[in-house]
């Protein structure tokens, strides 16, 4: 089940989750590999979400993370608000099922998925999403790859 994040503050001062009511996509366990300790393979908690809308989102790009799909608040909202993927939810809701995580004043596509797909192929950043600048880069939080 997905959830919603409390906006809380971990040991390094940041909201890993993202301010307070911000969506958490668990797509449950996945395969992946690890960039950090000894490598190599191990099962991990895939999660899409956003982050410390202060300290965090303005390096969104770089690599912060062991894992999850971190995103800016504002598509967070959009697909949070749209149903981008909420087909589930949605159907359950339907049959009278409450569904405690949908909102009750969104606006739900009628186009509504399951899946999130990811990209693992592409070797570069696309021309459309260039990495964080130096400016971003130096700003960079102690711990910041640790967070979630």
């Amino acid at each position: 089940m997905d959830f919603r994040g409390e906006g809380t503050l971990n040991e390094y001062k940041i909201r890993g989750y993202g301010a307070r009511d911000m969506r958490i996509y668990d797509f449950g366990w996945a395969d992946g590999e690890r960039g950090w300790g000894k490598g190599g393979k191990s099962p991990m908690r895939f999660q899409m979400h956003a982050t410390d809308p202060e300290k965090l989102e303005p390096l969104l790009g770089m690599r912060h993370s062991k894992g999850c799909v971190r995103i800016p608040s504002t598509l967070n909202t959009f697909f949070d608000h749209r149903g981008i993927l909420d087909a589930q939810y949605e159907a359950r809701a339907a049959e009278g099922e409450s569904m405690w995580i949908l909102k009750p004043h969104r606006e739900t596509t009628a186009w509504a998925g399951h899946y999130l797909v990811v990209d693992t192929a592409r070797q570069t950043r696309p021309a459309w999403s260039p990495s964080p600048g130096a400016a971003a880069r130096a700003k960079t939080p102690v711990g910041a790859d640790t967070v979630d």
